[in-house]
């Protein structure tokens, strides 16, 4: 791995762990609807993990196929452009499920390739 993809990496994991740890503070999807600053920063991370997914290269994209890359940089166009439009569910359903198995992922690749 690449000293810029490795360093990119660490800091989607380092927001997609924020993520998490935001919405370990809320114990529902209502409570999280109804709490902005807490859906703000789920958001914001969000938004900053599809930036940088959009700063991995191709090849590395293509060789880990298995990640959403284009769902996760198109969450970003969504959050950047359309923030008042994000529904919800999706956004809690991201925190609570996709984030974590990226997390994973992303820990495997730092542990694996350093």
């Amino acid at each position: 791995m690449r000293g810029r993809e490795k360093s990119i990496l660490e800091h989607m994991l380092e927001d997609a762990l924020d993520a998490i740890s935001f919405a370990e503070e809320i114990s529902s999807l209502a409570e999280f609807s109804a709490n902005k600053l807490y859906r703000k920063a789920v958001i914001m991370s969000i938004l900053n993990i599809g930036e940088l997914a959009k700063k991995l290269s191709h090849e590395f994209r293509e060789t880990y196929d298995e990640i959403p890359w284009k769902k996760i940089i198109g969450m970003r166009d969504i959050a950047a452009n359309g923030y008042h439009e994000m529904d919800d569910d999706i956004i809690w359903d991201v925190v609570k499920h996709s984030l974590p198995e990226l997390a994973c992922f992303i820990k495997n690749q730092l542990e694996n390739h350093s």
